[in-house]
């Protein structure tokens, strides 16, 4: 039984995902912002931080690859949202601009909003839980290294 679960389990994180990516692109359409996920969550990262971000750190605290985020980055560049600013001969700052600074509190509430919707009929304790176990998964990603036997 356990191992029927445990099977089970990835698919299900995924189609979860799905649903609450899909619900909140479809939220931000509503409210007239053409943001799909991948999106918005280095444009709330950006806003979230206290000082600009290089696209390196953003893969880094996202645990995405570099290039998945140099190309959400371009994307946000061309909609006017974000800006890159030369930190050195190697690296940028992607900083936000006014127009992102100006949907930001439509961003964040649509946003809270739907996750309210989405997660709003379980329990703080159920919340918490789940939030522990998606924690320690993450946690243990060094642990999943194969064994060099």
């Amino acid at each position: 039984m356990e191992n029927e679960i445990i099977n089970r389990m990835g698919f299900m994180m995924e189609q979860a995902l799905a649903t609450m990516t899909g619900t909140l692109a479809d939220a931000f359409k509503a409210k007239g912002i053409d943001l799909p996920h991948s999106q918005y969550i280095v444009l709330r990262l950006l806003y979230q931080s206290e000082t600009p971000l290089t696209q390196i750190k953003i893969a880094d605290i996202l645990k995405k690859d570099a290039a998945a985020i140099k190309r959400t980055v371009d994307i946000l560049e061309r909609k006017g949202l974000v800006i890159r600013e030369p930190q050195n001969g190697r690296t940028n700052k992607v900083v936000c601009t006014e127009k992102a600074i100006a949907i930001k509190d439509t961003v964040t509430e649509t946003a809270n909003d739907t996750l309210h919707r989405l997660l709003g009929r379980f329990s703080e304790t159920e919340l918490k839980g789940f939030l522990n176990i998606l924690c320690s998964i993450s946690a243990s990603e060094n642990l999943m290294q194969p064994d060099s036997d």
